[in-house]
């Protein structure tokens, strides 16, 4: 059997009541992160010579030049990328329950992450055995998981982190389920260390902005807007947010997959004449 190495990214996007409430993972080959052109970015990045904060851009031109320059990297190597992108709703969630915000969080920090990496770990053939690093960004809500369902089997709170808790349950799921991964390395990286986690968050800042579709009367979005639109008139570009696997969750019993189209094809339609000045 071939083994092959996949690199696999971990972000979110609006936590709590800031709507929508987004998790992704971006799945790239060992082969193809390790190319040139994205080892510079990381480089780059490291010191400190470009940041990529989507939330906070404004249209200041070096983040605009930063983030066209990490877009275009994407889309040249758009055919071996995979991404998904699950929107939950966090306020229906702690609204519908009476065992307390703790135990949501305990659910949406295993149970998300959990099935956004399985599905860029399973499905691929027989006669491949894939090796996966994950990193996933350094976050408070990550470190010291209270989870209140091992509480009773061990008696006293147990507190992981997510990347051990992932890489545990993760390799677990690959031999219960005959599935031919394993996660070789899972960690917490902060801010500003590896490309591919800037990127994770990129797009699924361009994804959120899809959703929101605002209309460019503000400064904020009118930026964010047209830097989209900017990126999405690159065949490649637009291809690779079209093949994002998106997921809607809300309190059902399953996770139904929802056309990103749909909402790309509004968001085009309503900013088909905005450019970048």
């Amino acid at each position: 059997m071939g083994k092959e190495k996949i690199m696999i990214f971990f972000d979110e996007s609006g936590k709590g009541s800031v709507k929508p409430n987004l998790m992704g993972g971006l799945s790239i080959p060992h082969e193809i992160y390790y190319q040139d052109d994205f080892q510079l970015l990381t480089q780059k990045l490291r010191d400190g010579l470009i940041k990529l904060h989507f939330k906070g851009y404004y249209g200041d031109a070096n983040e605009r030049d930063n983030f066209i320059r990490v877009g275009e990297t994407l889309a040249k190597y758009s055919k071996f990328i995979k991404m998904i992108v699950i929107n939950y709703n966090y306020s229906a969630l702690v609204g519908a329950t009476e065992l307390g915000k703790d135990v949501v969080e305990d659910m949406i920090y295993t149970k998300f992450p959990e099935r956004i990496l399985y599905g860029l770990l399973r499905g691929y053939g027989k006669n491949i055995d894939i090796e996966a690093e994950v990193l996933i960004e350094k976050a408070n809500e990550y470190e010291n998981l209270n989870l209140f369902q091992l509480r009773d089997k061990y008696e006293h709170d147990v507190k992981l982190n997510l990347d051990g808790l992932v890489k545990d349950l993760l390799n677990i799921q690959a031999l219960y389920r005959g599935e031919n991964y394993v996660i070789n390395n899972c960690r917490l990286v902060p801010k500003g260390e590896e490309i591919g986690v800037e990127m994770t968050d990129m797009l699924l800042g361009i994804v959120r902005t899809i959703i929101e579709n605002k209309p460019s009367i503000t400064l904020k979005p009118t930026a964010k807007n047209k830097l989209t639109m900017h990126l999405l008139r690159n065949p490649d570009f637009c291809s690779l947010i079209q093949n994002i696997r998106y997921f809607e969750w809300d309190q059902s019993k399953e996770l139904p997959e929802v056309s990103l189209t749909s909402y790309l094809q509004l968001f085009m339609a309503k900013h088909f004449n905005e450019t970048l000045n």
